[in-house]
């Protein structure tokens, strides 16, 4: 976006150049430099954005320079907290709208807005994790309440949870399909993003949403299975733990 706006602002300010009457190696001369001022311009634009979007953090906190390709979000993992009390400590009216260079404070044990983790990576209250699959769920495109109903089902946002048949964690994960993914299951924050990426996928193959939990709770081959056997009344073919899984989340 910043490299589309300087390259908008040097087709601007070339306009107003008069290149006739100079050497062609001298008009490609000046259109470089132009175009390396206007590049730096922008960079150094945004450096400044981030310096004086944020003063000096509170005795006791931590501050964070927010880097390329950072999220409020992945800060807040990193220092086991919430986007949410990151966004209400640092007065961000648009949490997705953060700037390189920007410092973030993080909230010290002695402030009103420290994060409810241990800050050794211990697991956080259920209700942040419920916070956080709404935002992740968001994030990849799917219904919060459904993604949040569906986790509540797997685990009841149990950390620790493991099931008869061995899945793990708070998603349900499979050691294999974690292993697949590239996450541990043990985590909570990468199984909660893992299972929303996951979940979109399939709502995209399927371009429905009780294929895609069919798919998540027995396989995509059982509901490639159930939809070849059973074209329209595909549903009455999924096992009867998968069928329940559904209503369930779905609500019907």
């Amino acid at each position: 976006m910043r490299i589309r706006e300087s390259i908008k602002a040097f087709s601007h300010n070339i306009r107003h150049v008069r290149l006739q009457g100079l050497p062609l190696a001298a008009r490609h001369l000046l259109i470089l430099a132009m175009l390396m001022i206007t590049l730096a311009g922008g960079a150094i634009g945004g450096h400044l954005l981030g310096v004086f979007a944020q003063g000096a953090c509170a005795s006791g906190d931590q501050a964070y320079s927010v880097r390329w390709g950072d999220t409020l979000s992945g800060i807040a993992v990193r220092y086991h907290t919430t986007w949410q009390k990151l966004a209400s400590y640092n007065h961000l009216a648009n949490p997705n709208l953060i700037y390189p260079y920007q410092t973030i404070c993080i909230p010290g044990k002695g402030s009103g807005g420290s994060g409810s983790g241990s800050g050794s990576g211990g697991y956080l209250p259920a209700s942040q994790y419920v916070a956080i699959a709404r935002q992740d769920a968001s994030n990849a495109g799917i219904l919060p309440n459904l993604f949040v109903r569906q986790i509540n089902q797997e685990s009841g946002f149990n950390p620790w949870a493991v099931s008869p048949a061995g899945a793990i964690g708070i998603a349900q994960f499979m050691p294999a399909t974690a292993a697949g993914l590239g996450i541990n299951p043990h985590d909570p924050i990468q199984s909660l993003r893992a299972a929303a990426r996951l979940m979109a996928s399939y709502v995209y193959q399927y371009g429905d949403y009780a294929k895609a939990l069919a798919a998540y709770n027995a396989g995509p081959g059982t509901v490639n299975w159930a939809v070849r056997v059973g074209g329209a009344n595909w549903f009455s073919y999924l096992p009867y733990e998968t069928r329940n899984y559904i209503d369930v989340i779905m609500g019907w």
